[in-house]
């Protein structure tokens, strides 16, 4: 047992002797930890021979440790002073009671009020305090400057104000030069001169764009349907007229306008309290057209698709429109299809390639990755959509009557209790004109629910029409005689047909005479009611000369 007493309380003494050492030295201590010394007896079960010792820091300047800061404090970026709309330096710090914005404020009305002022330049001081430095004129402090100020700069106090006030003074100087009064006669005298000289550009702008439009009006007529160009022969010359005429207008009114916002932007930068308005006037422009430039370039390659898409369409509309118009002569013939459909099949066929373009044109705008946009295209389509539905179901009907062959222009057709002759059918309405020698619109829906009769169609297929008249005879007449008196009282009548032959048959009996019909047979269409009236005429003059009636 003494021999193990010994070795330990020889380690306890050195160890002891090291941590003295620890402490005489500070310098090799660390500023954030603590050294705990540890021996033997711990891993035998002696917990009160334990040694912790915690090290002193090191002393540091307060200077060193708020420049460690200055690169947050600049990050922070601080609050400018401004002088007739210039930065000058910035203020980081709180000055008592007020904070940095405050003082910002502050400090840039004070100077602001000098750089107006008859006070000398050259009159400006720096002055020191307990804890700031200032910019002083003879008459009041300008600006101050505290150590936070300072370091965020990276400079001391006294470099900070030196720098500020050599700012300070060269911009003082340049804003009173600028604003002397000869500055701004020279000024006046050059915004008089710009001003002379836009004049100019104007007048020779407006007689250029003169002789342009008299030199296309001059194309025009030269290069007329007779030209041989075959480009022009497809293209009309009165379209490219206007075409041309429109693009000389908007390239007129874009370069006025150019003019005058450069003659403006110019004219402002020319004076001091103007010029902020002018730099501003020039990025109020410049920022959207560089917007609109990358947008614009970034369309290219979808515009030249749809330019090339909407050339190919229209020259396929042309072409269908050339077939049809073949067709609707005679000139083509396809079995099964009548002559009578090519127009409204031209139709329907330019309707569906410009519907095409359309929707390839709103396929390539950037509005198709809009959602706001999409939401108010989609409600404006729905509105459309249930407000169209009259429309659309006359143009459904117009289709089906063309495709049907149920009536065609010149035809005389009863509809409902009117009658005519149809003189227009479109894809909405249907016009006839009646025997008053009215025009009569109906809707191509009303037509198409309607019993249609159409007198026109029935001479061509059955050669011809029936008309019948209806009267009462007494009973007792030889009705033999009376039928041949009455077929010659029809036979007599201009336009009734001798094959086939009128009939008269009895078709009943009532308040005691017996009913006659009497049809007879007529090609007379377009008179119809006027040979009507001419055929009952003739058969009461022969039935009441022979007294039957």
């Amino acid at each position: 047992m003494k021999f193990f007493l010994v070795p330990v309380t020889a380690l306890l003494l050195l160890l002891s002797g090291r941590t003295g050492l620890a402490e005489a030295d500070p310098a090799r201590a660390t500023g954030d930890s603590a050294a705990v010394v540890q021996g033997p007896a711990e891993e035998s079960g002696l917990s009160d021979t334990t040694a912790a010792v915690a090290a002193r820091p090191v002393r540091v300047e307060d200077r060193d440790i708020v420049k460690a800061f200055s690169d947050s404090l600049k990050q922070q970026g601080g609050f400018p002073v401004i002088v007739n709309n210039d930065e000058i330096f910035r203020l980081y710090g709180k000055l008592r009671e007020l904070d940095a914005e405050q003082r910002a404020a502050k400090t840039s009305r004070l100077l602001t009020e000098f750089f107006r002022s008859s006070v000398p330049v050259d009159s400006l001081s720096i002055v020191e305090g307990e804890t700031l430095t200032a910019i002083r004129s003879p008459e009041r402090i300008l600006a101050a400057f505290s150590d936070e100020d300072a370091d965020a700069e990276g400079l001391s106090r006294g470099e900070l104000a030196d720098s500020v006030l050599a700012g300070i003074s060269a911009q003082a100087q340049n804003y009173r030069e600028e604003t002397s009064g000869s500055n701004i006669t020279l000024s006046i005298l050059k915004s008089l001169a710009l001003f002379l000289a836009l004049a100019v550009v104007w007048h020779y702008l407006n007689s250029f764009f003169t002789l342009m439009d008299g030199w296309i009006q001059k194309m025009r007529h030269r290069h007329g349907s007779n030209s041989q160009s075959k480009l022009v022969q497809l293209l009309s010359p009165d379209h490219l007229a206007s075409g041309f005429g429109l693009l000389s207008r908007i390239t007129e009114l874009f370069l006025k306008i150019l003019l005058i916002y450069a003659y403006l932007t110019t004219v402002l930068s020319f004076f001091p309290w103007t010029r902020d308005l002018s730099t501003n006037l020039l990025a109020f422009v410049l920022e959207p057209a560089k917007r609109l430039a990358g947008e614009f370039v970034a369309l290219i390659p979808s515009i030249v698709t749809f330019i090339i898409l909407v050339t190919i369409i229209r020259y396929l509309a042309r072409f269908s429109d050339t077939v049809f118009s073949n067709i609707a002569k005679g000139e083509f013939k396809f079995v099964g299809f009548e002559t009578e459909w090519a127009e409204p099949t031209r139709k329907i066929v330019k309707i569906v390639l410009y519907a095409l373009v359309t929707f390839l044109l709103f396929a390539s705008l950037p509005l198709v990755n809009n959602p706001a946009a999409l939401t108010l295209i989609a409600v404006l389509g729905l509105s459309f959509s249930l407000s169209a539905v009259p429309g659309i179901q006359n143009i459904i009907s117009g289709i089906m009557l063309n495709y049907t062959g149920s009536l065609r222009i010149g035809d005389r057709i009863r509809i409902d209790q009117t009658t005519g002759e149809i003189i227009y059918k479109g894809l909405l309405v249907t016009r006839m004109r009646n025997m008053n020698n009215e025009i009569v619109i109906i809707p191509n829906k009303t037509v198409f629910r309607s019993k249609i009769v159409n007198y026109t169609e029935s001479v061509q297929k059955n050669g011809h029409i029936s008309l019948q008249l209806r009267f009462s005879l007494k009973q007792d007449i030889d009705m033999e005689d009376v039928r041949e008196k009455t077929v010659q009282a029809a036979l007599g009548t201009d336009g009734i047909l001798l094959d086939p032959k009128p009939v008269l048959y009895r078709t009943g009996a009532e308040n005691g005479l017996y009913v006659y019909t009497l049809r007879a047979h007529t090609r007379e269409i377009k008179h119809m009611e006027a040979l009507r009236s001419r055929l009952n005429r003739n058969v009461q003059d022969v039935l009441r000369k022979n007294n039957y009636m």
